[in-house]
């Protein structure tokens, strides 16, 4: 996804990309760590193009502890169910 493009979404848009990612790794948490990782960076992937995104100017807080929590996933610091946090969105 180049920058461009990723701007051109809506916040709602960014959000619901970003939703989809947490839930492809939904469906591979505890079934396929390569996938289940993947899936993760990509959501990783899209926070940060949204962080970056000119329309989420002082609006970046609820996006940087989005990407915190996805990153403790990835790490392993965050254990259990993915689908808590996709919920959130």
């Amino acid at each position: 996804m180049t920058r461009e493009r990723w701007y051109k979404f809506s916040k709602r848009e960014q959000l619901s990309a970003i939703f989809a990612e947490l839930e492809r790794a939904c469906v591979w948490q505890g079934k396929n760590e390569e996938n289940f990782k993947s899936a993760l960076e990509r959501g990783l992937e899209l926070a940060d193009l949204s962080i970056d995104d000119p329309k989420w100017k002082g609006e970046t807080f609820t996006l940087f502890v989005l990407r915190n929590e996805i990153s403790k996933f990835y790490i392993h610091e965050r254990t259990g169910s993915i689908q808590k946090l996709a919920s959130v969105l």
